[in-house]
Formats: structure tokens, C-alpha cells, sequence
């Protein structure tokens, strides 16, 4: 008997030094919107590792990358559903269930600097209470918020004044909001699935387009465009969502882990965006034709805009559904986003 027990506990050690898997006590899954190896994707990763080191292997978190568990809008549905325990989607892919959201897709709203809009997306009572709140009434839990970096303008004319947009073809997100906002700059906004934006450029269906330099450059929207524009006019806003009930049904301790996690992601990520933005913008830059040049709004520049683009902000509040608290919101977020520029 005494060998059995010795014998047992042998096996037991080589088990746990072995490498050999031992099954985790949670088992949850997270899709994501983005490519492997994309901002979105190494967050993703990321937080699979912090849950299983701060766990003790305890919780084991499997992530999914585009195109494994359908669409970004199929995947929010999941999570919403509680088929799955989290999803990395943009604001944009949940809009028809909180149509508050589309605050996100207002322009000139954060500020240019990053460390700026990092500080408010972290406090920001308008998002992390007002529009949590709204999201909790539907059965997500928003645990973060965080960046992807600021929006670059391409296009095949120089843009710097409002003027410039006149007229031009530009292609957004399927988005009455977006529609909205450069119509108002003048602009034919034409809305165009991602996977055709290529080939319109090339072809010169539309003439301009909006990503985060690491898109553009991963894209290669710069083999067909002549201006890059550093207009920094809005910044890609991600979030980690849970499904509530499941969040909630979790023990303390196990929330906890959680929470602590996403708090370490936050400086996490901010670098992994910068980094990969800046080396992106680099590559673009330094593979530039004779022909193509890089331009950037100085700040009476976007002030011009930041104006212009206000005559939006009707729009925003039709599209919320909810007027009264659309407008309370989005004052709210101006405020706090002045104040935190101001300091």
C-alpha cells in the first residue's frame, strides 16, 4: 500500500514537469476581429497568457482569430449569447444593438496625442460607467477599452483644409454616421466592404480612404494612393467585452484575476499599437515614389475641422436611439476630454 502512494506521487511530480497538459479548471473562448499577429491579436494572446500564470493554470482562455468563428458582427452575437465567454470586436460591429456607440465614430473627438486618449479611455466616466451601463442592460460587460492608434487619411490629392475634400470619392465603413461626417467636409463618402478597398483604390472607384498606419502599410494601400495624411481624426477604439452573466456568475477571487489582467494589459498594449504604428508609418515612408509624400495637419488645421465635423453630432443623436442621453454623453466625454488636455 505504502508503494502505491509513493508510486502515486512520483507520477503526480513527473506529470507537473513533464509539459503533459492537465485540464484547467475554467475553459473559456475569445474571438477577435483581426488577423493573427495584428494589435488586436497579440492583446489577445496576451491576456490567454496573464489568465493562466495568474491562475496557476487554472483558467485557460483559447483565442480565435478572424474568420474562425464567422463575421466580427457574428462574433459579438456569440458573446452576447453567451456561446462564448469574450470577444475583441470595434465599436461598429455591435452598433445596431447599442447604437449609443457610435459616439466612436464622431471625428476629431480624441485628442492627437496618444498617451492622452490612452489616460481618458481608461477614466472617461462617459464610457466606462454611461455607456458600460447601457451595455450591461443588454448582457455585456465592457472591461476596457483601448486603442489600435490614430486614423491616417490616403488619398490621390492633398488634403489639409476642408475644402480639399470637395467632391472627393471616399470610402468608409457601411456607416450612416461616417456617411454623415464627410459629407459634411464636402466629401462623396461611398461605403465599401474592406476586402474590395484595394482594388476600388486602384481602380479609382473611390479616391480616399481612413486606417491606422499599420493597416495601410499591411494593405498596401500606398501602391495606389499619393498622399499619406497624418490627420489623426479619430483613433480605431477596440473593446473586451464579456458576456455579463457569465462574468458575474464567476467566483470574487476569479473576477479579480480578471480585472487584474486587463488592468496589465492596458500599458501592454498602448506600447504594442505605438511601436507597431511607428514602425509601419517608417516602412511606408522610407518606400515613398518620387511622386508620394507624407503631410500632417497642423493644429489650426484641425481645429477647422474638429468644427466642422460637429455639424455630425445631430446625426449621432438620431442614430442613438436615445437622444436626451446621447447628448448628456457626449458632452460628458468632451468635457473630460478638454480637461484632460488642458493637464
Amino acid at each position: 500500500m505504502k508503494k502505491l502512494h509513493v508510486f502515486a506521487l512520483v507520477l503526480a511530480l513527473v506529470l507537473a514537469f513533464s509539459g503533459i497538459a492537465v485540464a484547467a479548471e475554467y475553459n473559456w473562448r475569445l474571438a477577435e476581429e483581426e488577423i493573427v499577429g495584428s494589435v488586436c491579436d497579440v492583446y489577445a494572446n496576451e491576456f490567454a497568457r496573464l489568465l493562466a500564470d495568474k491562475s496557476n493554470g487554472r483558467i485557460k482562455l483559447d483565442v480565435y482569430p478572424q474568420g474562425t468563428l464567422g463575421t466580427p458582427t457574428e462574433m459579438f452575437e456569440l458573446c452576447l449569447n453567451g456561446a462564448i465567454e469574450f470577444a475583441l470586436v470595434g465599436p461598429g460591429q455591435c452598433g445596431a444593438i447599442v447604437p449609443e456607440n457610435q459616439i466612436f465614430s464622431l471625428q476629431f473627438l480624441f485628442s492627437d496625442d496618444d498617451m492622452v486618449n490612452e489616460k481618458v479611455l481608461a477614466s472617461s466616466k462617459a464610457l466606462n460607467e454611461m455607456l458600460a451601463g447601457v451595455y450591461e442592460k443588454k448582457s455585456l460587460k465592457v472591461l476596457s477599452y483601448f486603442s489600435e492608434g490614430a486614423m491616417y487619411w490616403t488619398a490621390n490629392k492633398p488634403i489639409l483644409t476642408p475644402e480639399d475634400f470637395k467632391g472627393l470619392k471616399m470610402r468608409v465603413m457601411p456607416s450612416e454616421m461616417l456617411v454623415e461626417t464627410y459629407k459634411a467636409y464636402g466629401a462623396n463618402p461611398t461605403p465599401l466592404s474592406f476586402t474590395e478597398l484595394y482594388s476600388s483604390l486602384q481602380l479609382n472607384m473611390v479616391e480616399g480612404q481612413e486606417n491606422a498606419p499599420y493597416i495601410i502599410q499591411e494593405m498596401k494601400f500606398m501602391e495606389v494612393q499619393k498622399y499619406l495624411i497624418e490627420s489623426k481624426h479619430n483613433i480605431y477604439v477596440m473593446h473586451t467585452l464579456a458576456n455579463a452573466d457569465f462574468f458575474n456568475g464567476l467566483p470574487e477571487d476569479i473576477q479579480k484575476i480578471v480585472l487584474e489582467c486587463i488592468e496589465e494589459l492596458r500599458p501592454f498594449v498602448y506600447k504594442v499599437q505605438q511601436e507597431l504604428n511607428d514602425k509601419r508609418l517608417d516602412m511606408m515612408v522610407k518606400a515613398f515614389k518620387p511622386d508620394q509624400k507624407l503631410l500632417k495637419l497642423e493644429h489650426d488645421q484641425r481645429m477647422r475641422f474638429r468644427e466642422i465635423a460637429k455639424n455630425a453630432d445631430e446625426k449621432y443623436f438620431e442614430l442613438s436611439g436615445n437622444p436626451e442621453f446621447a447628448k448628456e454623453l457626449l458632452k460628458t466625454f468632451r468635457s473630460e476630454m478638454a480637461e484632460a488636455e488642458k493637464n
